[in-house]
């Protein structure tokens, strides 16, 4: 779904949107690395973060479990769509997407 300008999708502060990358693209194009679900949620990974010693299970789960424990707990900035939390400032986010799922991630790659 790239052309969106078609649908009429209209983002509320920029207006038309007139294209959009796709989770499936950054799986294709290997920006991103699918490590497995938390429940119904597909947890991903950039590939910069996951090539910086995450390709361990045990680091990855280990990382998975405190961004979960993070995620959990309420913040006035969340939105129904959209949880972010700090995990290590400057080095290390998590992001809940609805309809995306969870995504770890370096700040940089944001």
């Amino acid at each position: 779904m790239n052309d969106l300008s078609q649908q009429g999708f209209q983002d509320p502060v920029f207006g038309e949107v007139i294209s959009r990358y796709s989770q499936d693209q950054a799986f294709e194009d290997g920006i991103l690395v699918s490590v497995g679900y938390a429940g119904r949620e597909r947890v991903v990974f950039t590939r910069t973060l996951f090539n910086e010693g995450y390709e361990a299970e045990t680091l990855r789960r280990t990382l998975v479990e405190k961004g979960l424990a993070l995620l959990r707990k309420d913040d006035p900035e969340d939105s129904s769509t959209m949880r972010l939390r700090v995990i290590e400032k400057d080095k290390l986010w998590v992001i809940w997407n609805s309809g995306e799922g969870i995504t770890f991630l370096k700040p940089e790659n944001y």
